[in-house]
């Protein structure tokens, strides 16, 4: 049987290429040629075998239609990029890359099965937090009292992953926020933001522990009332970086405000009252020093002592069942919105099965 070859624009080639975060040799490598060719085919976009394509879509999780456009997309727009990074590391890799696409996909999902207005109207609250307010404590106040959580409240939590999950669904619920989550390197960046259209999105990273992932949160959440999209690296924020530095600011007061504050020099009584706030030492730390109640000299050297006890990154073992794995990656209110949708027949299996990324025969069986 003789080869299909075919002939496309190669700059589809290329785009598809550099949207998915692969560099030539790469991508030669998984297709079994040589890179001179492959730098052919983005050259001349001439006699590329089908089978290659193919190989192409799956790989760059793409349908196959797409390297048969006469134009070249769009490219995604992504957020700001706000990490203290050298040039020549800003560029994101594949797994960030890979969830900024899946996240806009969720996000036109959702604005189609709801609509403009719809989602205008979750976002009323902004107008007013936007609000001058006389500092930031004001202003966090006001939110905490928006999202109808007290520090008591907080304080009652079991543990930091029920924190996690009670802040994550208030977020949602309250102010309308899709909130995800997704693992990706954690050196390159710990959460983004997107403010670009309805509806508005903050995505944790699952690598972080819940209390990272509860900082991510509001720290994102400070940049949308900003209405700023961000890629963050808040950890490694200094004052230089205005916006960062602020935003940090922001989220460190609203999850330990002055009055739940203790002063305190001493490591296990800082353990101790962070633990209760489900918030991570350096974080208490930080609120000590912004309160001056703590010296510049103890503080660094007891920001050292804490860093030292971080644990090596460990990867999580064990199977994690689909439904699961989908629910928490994508949270309670989008999962739910497109299961409901698709009971109401206004969206199509196909398409909730591709957002849920599940095999919905399977799970409408098991309930």
């Amino acid at each position: 049987m003789n080869r299909v070859e075919i002939n496309i624009n190669p700059l589809v080639l290329r785009w598809a290429r550099e949207e998915a975060g692969y560099e030539i040799s790469e991508i030669a490598d998984r297709l079994d040629v040589g890179s001179d060719r492959y730098k052919i085919w983005e050259k001349e976009g001439k006699s590329i075998p089908l089978g290659k394509l193919r190989k192409l879509a799956d790989t760059y999780k793409r349908q196959l239609a797409v390297f048969l456009l006469p134009e070249v997309p769009k490219k995604i727009s992504k957020p700001q990029d706000y990490r203290r990074l050298s040039q020549a590391d800003r560029r994101l890799s594949r797994k960030p890359l890979e969830v900024i696409r899946e996240v806009k996909y969720f996000r036109e999902t959702a604005y189609e099965l709801h609509g403009e207005n719809y989602w205008a109207s979750r976002y009323e609250w902004l107008s007013d937090l936007r609000k001058d307010h006389p500092d930031i404590d004001s202003l966090t106040a006001d939110l905490r009292e928006l999202l109808d959580i007290s520090l008591e409240d907080q304080i009652s939590w079991k543990s930091d992953s029920a924190a996690y999950k009670n802040w994550r669904q208030a977020v949602e619920d309250k102010l309308g926020i899709l909130v995800f989550q997704f693992s990706m390197p954690m050196e390159e960046v710990q959460g983004f933001c997107f403010t670009d259209g309805y509806p508005y999105a903050i995505v944790t990273n699952s690598n972080h522990s819940y209390t990272g992932r509860i900082f991510t949160i509001f720290h994102e959440l400070a940049h949308i009332l900003r209405n700023n999209s961000g890629i963050c690296l808040y950890e490694q924020a200094t004052e230089r970086q205005a916006e960062e530095w602020e935003c940090n600011l922001f989220a460190g007061k609203f999850l330990a405000p002055a009055n739940a504050i203790v002063k305190s020099e001493l490591e296990d009584e800082i353990r101790a009252f962070s633990a209760r706030l489900h918030i991570s030492r350096e974080v208490y730390l930080r609120r000590l020093k912004e309160e001056r109640l703590i010296s510049d000299t103890k503080f660094f050297k007891m920001l050292s002592q804490v860093k030292a006890t971080y644990p090596a990154d460990k990867k999580k073992k064990g199977f994690v069942k689909p439904e699961v794995k989908s629910r928490a990656e994508r949270g309670e209110t989008f999962f739910n919105m497109v299961l409901d949708a698709m009971s109401e027949n206004r969206i199509s299996y196909s398409r909730a099965s591709s957002a849920l990324n599940l095999n919905l025969n399977a799970l409408l069986n098991e309930v």
